[in-house]
């Protein structure tokens, strides 16, 4: 009879779609992280979540004892790497979906253990080379900048006193020079119980950009933006002349992570919050420009091949109706502000579509993710043309039951 009290507390459950021979065959399950299995031999929750205190809990001795492994997946090598905010990655058979093990980021380097239970987080960016990019917030406010080769190899590690003290810590961005940690306006009020709950906004505080160099992993600059919060960037990229250009899904505050609690007692009512498609552009001498742009924006995405590098194309979710989560798939192009929506239903909860486009054309290719239509409580893989998104679907393939909503996904 015990409910985890926010979303982001459940153990991670990976879905595999394999498209093949005009056939789509649907593969989910738990991710058998030592917190799950210790679990499901007891047939209860043992330890307690970043908000709910499970009684008479087992002592956590590293974020590595509870890594639910929950977030985003990437491949690497052979390997899927499952990922969480503040512990290892997991590292899981590519074809079993089982298991493998919590990656120890920097065996057989010159780190070796240093880098062992070190907070990987779960947005980790590719650059066009294949470099695996990532941070991690320790709670110190250090933040750890990793550069990886793309089998996970580790080729450097840099370290930023950010001085942020806000708790959480989620997205990130480079361009082809530099790395970007852009810190939300966020303070810890250790008076409120739970690592969630206690996460509060407070408008007096900027929101910072660190700009970092991709060489040297030093700091090279900071930028002071209006107060704001973001899960989730898009893209950001680099002009000859130093300007640097970004796009983010811009909350006015924190709401948005106290009102995913609502949703796991099913009030949904009581979750109306929205982000908003902001465009920086930052300037050498200090300075910045900010443009918001349309309705609404979650989960934002561009080509793989131009992370990093300028795109005009960004994907994102959106809503017309007041809902936390969204019921709409939308593109903007960044330089002409031309729009592109394909609105499901208000009966739909519609999860990240992710891009899977040609490198020789930006805007062609497919967008694809899932969505769930709450009345039958089945869930849908949906396949757009990234160029008519307002057509709707190429095809659609039904579950014949639903998927427990999820966060990330990569095809």
């Amino acid at each position: 009879d015990n409910r985890y009290l926010h979303a982001f507390e459940g153990d991670g459950m990976l879905q595999r779609f394999d498209i093949l021979d005009q056939k789509i065959v649907h593969r989910g399950q738990f991710i058998n992280t030592p917190k799950f299995a210790k679990e499901q031999q007891a047939q209860q929750f043992v330890y307690s979540g970043p908000d709910t205190k499970i009684a008479h809990a087992l002592p956590v001795t590293s974020g590595d004892t509870v890594n639910t492994a929950n977030t985003n997946i990437i491949a690497v090598a052979d390997d899927l790497w499952a990922l969480w905010e503040a512990g290892s990655p997991t590292k899981i058979d590519r074809d079993s979906m089982q298991y493998t093990q919590q990656v120890n980021l920097g065996a057989g380097s010159k780190y070796e253990n240093s880098l062992k239970g070190l907070p990987f987080s779960a947005h980790p960016k590719i650059d066009p080379n294949g470099d695996i990019w990532n941070f991690g917030l320790h709670p110190s406010g250090q933040v750890v900048i990793y550069q990886l080769a793309a089998n996970g190899k580790v080729k450097n590690v840099g370290l930023i006193n950010s001085q942020y003290r806000g708790g959480m810590l989620h997205d990130f961005l480079i361009t082809d020079k530099s790395v970007l940690i852009i810190l939300p306006s966020l303070f810890v009020d250790k008076a409120i119980e739970g690592n969630f709950a206690r996460t509060q906004f407070n408008g007096g505080i900027p929101m910072s950009v660190l700009v970092i160099n991709k060489q040297s992993l030093k700091l090279t600059k900071r930028f002071e933006l209006p107060p704001g919060f973001a899960f989730h960037y898009g893209n950001a990229w680099e002009e000859a002349n130093g300007t640097i250009h970004f796009d983010a899904s811009l909350y006015p505050n924190v709401d948005v992570l106290h009102k995913l609690a609502n949703v796991m007692q099913g009030k949904m009512s009581q979750a109306s919050v929205k982000a908003q498609t902001a465009l920086f552009s930052l300037y050498i001498d200090g300075t910045y420009q900010m443009q918001t742009v349309g309705d609404s924006s979650e989960f934002p995405r561009v080509c793989d091949h131009l992370v990093g590098l300028k795109n005009q194309y960004l994907y994102h979710l959106s809503s017309q109706t007041s809902s936390l989560w969204s019921d709409t798939l939308s593109s903007l192009h960044i330089d002409t502000g031309a729009t592109q929506h394909y609105h499901f239903g208000d009966d739909y909860l519609v999860e990240e579509h992710v891009s899977v486009c040609p490198k020789a054309v930006e805007g062609r290719g497919y967008l694809m993710g899932t969505a769930l239509h709450v009345p039958t409580k089945r869930t849908c893989l949906n396949i757009f043309a990234a160029n008519d998104l307002a057509s709707g679907p190429l095809a659609r393939a039904w579950l014949s039951h639903h998927l427990p909503l999820g966060f990330h996904g990569n095809f």
